[in-house]
């Protein structure tokens, strides 16, 4: 018998001991996979839901920790818009606010004038008026979320609004928004004469040379930051915050995993002493002898990894489903992360079968013959 086949007979005499093994490595592993594929996610959401705007360019305040954080004094849009190369900027306030029923949704102010409002890819309704206020324009799936429909209202902070539009965007994250008038917004919300960040476009065929010195006009203005999509959420805390969090979760679980498997094996050969004095007695080398505990850690840590990705696969499915979150973003497992999760699995699992092959290697043959 080969040593596969050896490790697939000693799994099967301990089915119960064996199942909760492996259950418990397809918990670690899916759980991993999903904490660190929904903290990418996000970012990616965010992402693509700026560059869904169009933006060449954001500006924000020096300093802000987060695209919640900063504030810029409305005056400045008009200073930032003047300077040469740009070919148009909207202010945009930004933020969670509470709405009815203990819930919350992500509120965007354009003023009157802005050109977002043009590029709302509307499914039903229209967008509001010059002058208009008391209006809401709702993402498809804020409006699914709260159950809401064209000539409804909506309360956000206190004061109602009455739906005129349902937007069909095709990123998450602009699916769950609710646009607002900007005077609006800044009234309920206590920020008059204030956005949290510039929308900009810069001028066709502009050279990265430009667009660096346009960059570099911005930030003399004073308090502002101009930044690429990318570049601005690579410097969010949130995220840096929520990178963090995931991982070390993440690290915890697969250590759990690699623990389940230390555990099986060490109580395995504990239960297998005489066999391996007989394997020792009959001239089974040291290696050969690791080498078929091993092999047993491994076996558990491939099925438990295949359940660990099915898992992971389901939770992606089922995430979407979540009330008032599944609106905001989704998730799916990358290869890359698939990769770096199950190597980190595989090597705990295989540290975790070293210290009980160890253990068999030290036992001398007669000593472990005649334990019972």
């Amino acid at each position: 018998m080969n040593l596969a086949g050896l490790a697939r007979r000693n799994l099967a005499r301990r089915p119960v001991r064996t199942c909760l093994s492996i259950l418990g490595i397809g918990l670690a592993v899916g759980s991993a996979l999903a904490l660190m594929s929904l903290s990418h996610s996000i970012q990616d959401g965010m992402r693509e839901g700026i560059n869904e705007m169009g933006d060449d360019l954001v500006v924000m305040q020096k300093g802000a920790s987060d695209i919640f954080g900063g504030f810029i004094p409305e005056r400045t849009i008009e200073r930032v818009a003047a300077i040469p190369g740009v070919a148009r900027a909207s202010g945009e306030l930004f933020m969670f606010a509470p709405s009815a029923d203990g819930s919350s949704v992500l509120a965007q102010g354009w003023p009157d004038t802005s050109y977002l409002w043009k590029k709302v890819p509307l499914r039903e309704g229209r967008v509001p008026d010059a002058g208009e206020h008391g209006v809401a324009v709702l993402g498809d799936a804020a409006a699914a979320a709260l159950g809401k429909k064209l000539g409804d209202n909506i309360l956000i902070l206190g004061d109602t609004f009455k739906i005129i539009g349902i937007a069909n965007y095709t990123t998450a994250v602009n699916r769950g928004v609710t646009l607002l008038p900007l005077t609006d917004l800044q009234k309920i919300s206590h920020r008059p004469e204030q956005v949290t960040m510039v929308h900009l476009n810069v001028a066709r065929g502009e050279s990265p040379v430009e667009l660096k010195r346009i960059k570099t006009a911005i930030e003399a203005l004073g308090d502002l930051s101009a930044s690429t999509a990318n570049e601005m959420l690579d410097q969010d805390r949130n995220f840096a915050i929520l990178d963090a969090v995931s991982l070390a979760i993440s690290i915890i679980a697969i250590v759990m995993g690699g623990i389940y498997v230390l555990n099986a094996l060490v109580m395995a050969t504990q239960e297998r002493t005489r066999e391996i004095g007989i394997f020792t007695a009959i001239g089974w080398s040291q290696r050969r002898i690791m080498a078929s505990i091993v092999v047993e850690g491994i076996l558990m840590c491939v099925i438990g990894c295949a359940l660990g990705l099915a898992l992971s696969f389901l939770a992606a499915l089922a995430f979407p489903y979540i009330p008032a979150i599944g609106n905001l973003v989704s998730f799916r497992p990358s290869a890359r992360l698939i990769v770096l999760v199950m190597m980190a699995a595989f090597g705990l699992c295989v540290l975790g079968s070293l210290f009980p092959a160890w253990r068999a290697v030290r036992m001398l043959p007669a000593e472990a013959l005649r334990r019972i």
